[in-house]
């Protein structure tokens, strides 16, 4: 197949690629399937979970590593007990096996008030050593264990305080509340104690030796033991010594700015950067009447900005009451009209408006009022970045001081939490561009302005094959995602090679959950499993109260908006009969704004209508074909009665220009995600795709799932995920049907069903045209060929069905779809369980395992 045109369609999950491969005609269409298959993968994650799979290795390699540090630590203590000549390690030794010795707590008290031995004061030192308190990495620890730790520490300081003990070891021997146990137990942290507090009672220890005459008691002494009690490597830096590992790993972890290669990247807390994202949000707020779009004036933009320097929240209510605006506010899709109410809005539309700036604001006001006003660009984006970069209060502490803040200024910013992402420009590239984005000027304008190609991609050189590694990798740091585009290539790669040459063109539908947390992902599921219950439930009351033997999903569809309706024809406001619900000719369901312009078959665009009303209507909005007295009933109604407030938004809608129409297919029709964006841009900077003037320069395609679910609807494609890993490869070849040319004849085929409506003479009335139109389909056929690719023996009967294509090609070498499963190519995980086995009575062979109480059940 050294000269197939053909394209690629990729079905991307998180645990699975389902891939199809179609052959184009001369204008890069489909029209028939080369090859179908589904690539497998475990998800980079515990089940459970949701945890990083290399955990478990990196608890035992972290717990390791604290075992090693304290031998060290012990081993330290021994060698400089030799040195100063307080005793030697076999001394000791012999001490501690001949037993009989004093309890260490009473010991410690005794050596407070009375002159100790060199032993004894030896064996203090040892077990302050091993036991010398808490202290936390992080710069703050309000929750999970540190925070537990903090309390329990904070507790008995008060403690100590409370009954004038002189030091920790005196409290834990003397206080009843540690008469049971000084150790801590299971989820119990009583005995936790600050190690600055077991660091001074060392002090004291070493102070009131010397003062009842213990010369080896010597300061150098003390310093020298204080050194190893006290070391702890900073919670940013790795390895000690050559390690390539060491310095600050945070710092490392910091990609390079798209425009700067030279410049690591700005965080998102400095003011440069929210400053940067201010202004193109400003930049992209929208003032609509009468359907005519305009921008923000520049007072109008100052007046803003000045008030998100005095306030974190923003919504669109905030900003026409601000303004003074008549017109209807629009940002990202989301409009604020002049009949809503303050609170009603403000509930919906707010953004974030400089939310570290104020964080740090309202800190430094705590100091000096109004401090933050004085501080340069620069010592703002300095202490945002060192918040971000340093969670070692010791090194924060000095980036601080650097960047020209004062002791009390540092205490406040210190206990400051929040700042850890990064953005993906420099502060340099921040600076270049704000002055263009002050003038008003969008994204892509104010990047032309200032020399930058603002879409950062296409500058490398292209390859037959995509690489498996390349700079862009290191942006992404999910493990899961990571893995699911490691996947893709390969199955990118195998097809190039398998086909012997490039294709015409890739497209990828990505699913939702694959930029979601393993959070977020579970609540989807949660929510999925609930909605699916609850359309069995309503399919269940349509076979036992109407009696429909086989109720489809546009019976489903109609009965959820006749409830959401309470029974109400969204358009007349008459009562639906229920008993003429489901009789064809009675009522539609209706797009509010027609799919023909929005591509949006969410249930929020979505009502259920008389049949002669969605007739009459035709491709127009609700408030374009209803008039006078009806137009006003339909709005008291819609503001009472319609809670969803996207489909309100939708019904209120009084026109749909050309811009605003252009925006809704773009939302609907192209996958926006970030991960959706950076495959896309992977495959178009790195493949090399086959030469065609008539493909045009755009080769990779980012298909929002949406609409490839419409499709397979309407192409009458059942996704049955309990048959197998099938349906990945249907929903791959949806994908790539899913063409430009598709989505025109998609469109043309609901502009003709929508209507073409026209006034009656006497203008009583409208007409409605219908037609028998059919919906369009790839190529003739096409769900029958791709049902009997699907299935075990794929060969047979593809000559009656597509001959054009497979005349051609030929049909040896169709094979049944290949689902392929990653190889694990090594052993993995831990050799045994980390139960501690002993053996019971040697005859019997039995073993025994010790377990918690709180674990034990009774069968």
């Amino acid at each position: 197949m050294k000269n197939t045109l053909y394209g690629i369609g990729l079905d991307i999950g998180v645990a699975s690629v389902g891939w199809a491969v179609v052959g184009l005609n001369g204008t890069g269409e489909p029209v028939g399937l080369h090859r179908l298959g589904v690539r497998i993968f475990d998800k980079a994650e515990q089940p459970k979970t949701g945890e990083s799979l290399a955990a478990p290795r990196r608890m035992a390699r972290g717990m390791r590593r604290r075992l090693r540090r304290k031998a060290l630590r012990r081993a330290d203590v021994y060698a400089l007990l030799e040195r100063s000549g307080l005793s030697t390690r076999e001394a000791l030794a012999q001490m501690f096996e001949a037993g009989g010795l004093e309890d260490i707590y009473a010991l410690r008290t005794r050596a407070l008030d009375e002159p100790v031995g060199k032993a004894e004061f030896s064996r203090i030192l040892l077990h302050l050593a091993q036991r010398r308190g808490f202290k936390s990495n992080r710069r703050t620890a309000s929750d999970g264990e540190d925070g537990r730790l903090l309390a329990a520490v904070n507790e008995n300081r008060r403690r100590m305080a409370q009954g004038g003990w002189r030091t920790v070891g005196e409290m834990l021997y003397r206080h009843e509340a540690f008469a049971l146990h000084k150790r801590n137990k299971a989820d119990d942290y009583l005995s936790t104690v600050g190690r600055d507090m077991v660091a001074e009672e060392a002090s004291i220890l070493f102070e009131r030796q010397r003062a009842m005459g213990c010369s080896w008691a010597a300061p150098e002494l003390q310093a020298e033991y204080l050194s190893i009690l006290l070391r702890q490597r900073s919670f940013d830096e790795g390895p000690g010594g050559n390690s390539p590992y060491g310095g600050n790993q945070v710092e490392k972890m910091v990609g390079r700015c798209t425009f700067e290669p030279d410049e690591p990247r700005a965080a998102k807390a400095a003011y440069s950067f929210e400053y940067f994202s201010l202004l193109q949000k400003l930049n992209h707020i929208r003032l609509a009447e009468n359907g005519e779009t305009r921008p923000l004036t520049q007072p109008q933009r100052q007046q803003l900005l000045s008030l998100a320097h005095k306030t974190p929240d923003m919504s669109l209510a905030r900003i026409r009451k601000e303004l003074a605006l008549p017109e209807t506010v629009q940002f990202n899709g989301v409009r604020c009209r002049a009949n809503e109410t303050l609170e009603e809005s403000e509930k919906k539309e707010k953004f974030a408006c400089l939310p570290a700036y104020h964080k740090m604001r309202k800190a430094l006001d705590g100091v000096v009022k109004g401090r933050i006003s004085s501080l340069s660009i620069s010592q703002r984006d300095a202490a945002a970045t060192a918040l971000s970069l340093y969670k070692n209060e010791d090194t924060l502490r000095a980036k601080l001081t650097e960047a020209g803040f004062q002791a009390p200024e540092i205490d406040a910013l210190a206990g400051l939490t929040g700042f850890s992402k990064f953005g993906h420009l420099s502060l340099k590239a921040c600076r270049k561009l704000i002055p263009h984005l002050e003038q008003g000027l969008t994204y892509d304008q104010a990047c032309s302005a200032a020399g930058y190609d603002f879409k950062g991609h296409g500058a490398g050189e292209r390859a037959f094959t995509l690489p498996a590694a390349a700079p862009e990798m290191e942006q992404i740091t999910s493990p899961v995602v990571r893995r699911a585009v490691a996947q893709t290539i390969k199955v990118v790669n195998g097809i190039i090679r398998e086909m012997d040459a490039s294709p015409a063109w890739v497209r990828i539908e990505l699913a939702r959950e694959l930029s979601k947390t393993f959070g977020e992902r579970q609540e989807m599921d949660r929510s999925m499993r609930e909605n699916a219950a609850k359309n069995e439930r309503l399919m269940q009351e349509l076979r036992d109260t109407f009696h429909l033997l086989s109720p489809t999903g546009q019976d489903l569809v109609k009965y959820r908006l006749w409830k959401e309706q309470d029974g109400v024809c969204a358009y007349s406001l008459q009562r639906l009969d229920v008993e003429q619900l489901f009789e064809p000719g009675y009522v539609d369901v209706d797009h509010i704004v027609p799919y023909s312009l929005s591509f949006d078959d969410r249930r929020s665009n979505k009502v259920l209508v008389l049949s002669s009303e969605n007739r009459q209507k035709g491709n127009r909005l609700p408030l374009q074909y209803l008039q006078g007295k009806r137009r006003e009933d339909f709005i008291v109604w819609t503001n009472s009665s319609v809670h969803d407030y996207r489909k309100r938004q939708n019904l209120l809608r009084e026109k749909l220009s050309d811009d605003e129409a252009e925006g809704f297919r773009q939302r609907n029709l192209q996958d926006t995600q970030h991960m959706a964006r950076f495959l896309y841009n992977y495959i178009s900077d790195h493949l090399a795709f086959a030469q065609s003037e008539a493909l045009g320069k755009k080769r990779v395609f980012a298909v929002s799932g949406a609409v490839t679910s419409h499709l397979r609807k309407r192409w009458g494609l059942s996704k049955v995920r309990a048959d197998g890993d099938l349906h990945h490869a249907l929903d791959a070849a949806v994908v790539a049907c899913t063409t430009d040319g598709m989505i025109r004849r998609i469109s043309g085929y609901y502009g003709h069903i929508e209507g073409e409506y026209f006034q009656d003479a006497d203008g009583a009335g409208s007409q409605h045209a219908r037609t028998k139109e059919r919906f369009p389909a790839p190529w003739p056929r096409f769900r029958d060929e791709l049902i009997v690719r699907l299935s075990e023996q794929p060969g047979e009967h593809l000559l009656d069905i597509n001959p054009g294509f497979y005349c051609e090609y030929g049909t040896e070498h169709i094979r049944p779809v290949f689902v392929s499963r990653m190889p694990r190519r090594k052993v993995t995980g831990p050799g045994h369980k980390e139960t501690i086995k002993g053996a019971a009575a040697a005859d019997e062979g039995l073993l025994t395992v010790r377990k918690a109480l709180t674990e034990l059940k009774l069968d």
